[in-house]
């Protein structure tokens, strides 16, 4: 999945995109804000922040930025720019235009098994968070029943042309070449298919 079909795929869902997605993840959105454990003032990277349905849902105080790759997505998200939110910045999350160590903590909703490089998506998240601070990750990952991750797998291409995500996206070789540790994971709203990790950087191999 290249960078242009991203933003093709995202650009097709923007305006559909609260309909489908709103209600159904705002509790998931919430535990996920909730994981990062941070206080007034804390500034804090939304990676893939789409049309900004978590932005109102951090506490007063906080000091969020938004980037995502899809201008229209973005273009949806000013709307909901308001007490803490800092910004947003149109950007490659594999890339990020920002310093080594300058937020507190990093957020990615539904982001890394959207991106064409999840790895490097990934070690830039680490890269702009102080050492020691969380990023918290609220995403599909690779079912461990049997039947079901097949049946990921089949779907897989598909999903990636129509929905700009994989559905085929196993957890645990991801996390061993990011230099993160994983401090807790949670089954989330809806149905509990989706989980929410609290990961805090390490040193690569330890």
């Amino acid at each position: 999945m290249e960078l242009d079909e991203v933003q093709k795929a995202y650009s097709r869902w923007a305006k559909v995109y609260d309909l489908v997605f709103g209600p159904l993840f705002v509790r998931a959105r919430k535990r996920a804000i909730a994981l990062l454990e941070q206080p007034a003032g804390a500034r804090i990277l939304e990676v893939g922040v789409g049309t900004g349905l978590s932005l109102a849902q951090f506490p007063r105080g906080h000091r969020v930025v938004g980037l995502d790759i899809s201008r229209p997505m973005l273009k949806r998200a000013l709307g909901r720019v308001g007490h803490g939110c800092m910004g947003l910045v149109e950007g490659d999350a594999a890339q990020l235009p920002f310093p080594d160590g300058g937020f507190d903590a990093v957020l990615a909703t539904f982001v890394v098994s959207a991106v064409p490089d999840s790895i490097s998506t990934l070690a830039e998240m680490r890269r702009v968070t102080l050492p020691g601070g969380p990023i918290v990750l609220l995403n599909h990952f690779t079912s461990n029943r049997k039947a079901i991750a097949a049946g990921e797998r089949a779907l897989s291409k598909t999903t990636e042309k129509l929905l700009g995500f994989h559905a085929d996206f196993p957890l645990e070789p991801l996390i061993a070449r990011t230099g993160l540790q994983v401090e807790s994971v949670e089954s989330v709203p809806p149905l509990g298919y989706w989980k929410a990790l609290r990961c805090v950087t390490r040193e690569v191999g330890g």
